[in-house]
């Protein structure tokens, strides 16, 4: 189970204000590879526990995509960014001019796709944390799921359960001139290693 810890204003702020500053490098990265003009905006941040992440997907037994990455170095913790089936296919689409129509379908170089979206997108969240707190972050190579949103986690919650971690969930837009998704950077800190980047950035503790 994740901790509970609790974030107030001032974390929220905090971390706000570090996924910003990765997104303008991941929208940039993100429109080098396409050559197409992307925007994102993060319009929500919450803390949640594990369980409750299926729910902002659909449900449990609904599909969804998800592009997980463990975090080693001197900050542990996981990271993952997650879609409901639909914005996958969105994606894919914004991204490639197509997708699959199933879950069923996705080629190899579909998966390809989606795999080097997520390196750009959580890539550049980690070096922005990374750059902002001071710390060595060693990302590994990033895995996809697609399959019901609740398999999917089910794989994070086994890692992530040890230890004293919190779930935190990011409400993501990506858009370009054609349309527009929405997908979750759900990250998973450890809890010293979350007071550490907060007592690094000034802010003393962390509620």
């Amino acid at each position: 189970m994740a901790s509970e810890m609790k974030l107030g204003p001032v974390e929220f702020s905090a971390v706000r204000e570090i996924t910003n500053i990765g997104l303008g490098h991941a929208t940039k990265a993100l429109s080098d590879m396409t050559g197409r003009a992307f925007t994102m905006s993060v319009p929500d941040i919450e803390s949640l526990t594990l369980e409750e992440v299926p729910e902002m997907l659909g449900g449990s037994e609904y599909q969804a995509a998800g592009i997980y990455m463990p975090i080693g170095g001197d900050f542990t913790g996981h990271i993952a960014f997650l879609m409901s089936w639909p914005c996958a296919q969105a994606l894919w689409r914004m991204v490639r001019g197509s997708g699959p129509q199933s879950s069923l379908e996705v080629s190899e170089m579909d998966a390809s796709a989606m795999l080097e979206i997520g390196n750009v997108l959580i890539g550049s969240f980690l070096n922005a944390l990374s750059d902002s707190a001071g710390l060595s972050m060693v990302a590994t190579p990033p895995y996809l799921a697609v399959e019901m949103s609740s398999a999917i986690l089910d794989s994070i919650v086994c890692e992530a359960s040890i230890g004293e971690h919190v779930a935190l969930a990011l409400r993501t837009q990506i858009h370009d001139t054609e349309g527009a998704m929405e997908g979750f950077f759900v990250f998973i800190p450890s809890v010293g290693g979350l007071k550490h980047v907060f007592a690094t950035l000034g802010i003393q503790e962390a509620a």
